[in-house]
């Protein structure tokens, strides 16, 4: 007999490119993806270089996942409070800001 996994099914890894992102976004995103890739595409034409269009899926994937994660809210909500506490974002790490998102799921907020 093997043990069977409690709670929500993961979430699937989303594929690193555009189309996958673009449909994993939620609606009020898909506007600015669709005006920067463009932007990041014409200038990946115009420089004969791919790192444009590469920067442009790695600076929206994580969005991406949280939306498809249905976090991508709290995770405006949870930076919101802390900027809202006079803690300035850029010195706070991805981990303390995860654990506290973490714990406010856990607490049903």
């Amino acid at each position: 007999m093997t043990a069977q996994p409690h709670g929500p099914d993961p979430t699937p890894t989303l594929e690193r490119t555009p189309k996958a992102i673009r449909a994993a976004l939620a609606p009020q995103h898909v506007e600015t993806f669709d005006r920067e890739y463009r932007a990041a595409m014409a200038q990946a034409t115009e420089e004969l270089d791919l790192a444009p269009a590469l920067d442009f899926v790695e600076r929206w994937w994580p969005i991406a996942v949280l939306c498809a994660r249905g976090e991508y809210q709290r995770v405006v909500e949870v930076a919101a409070g802390i900027a809202g506490s006079g803690q300035n974002l850029a010195t706070i790490g991805w981990d303390a800001i995860e654990a506290r998102l973490r714990s406010r799921i856990a607490a049903g907020e």
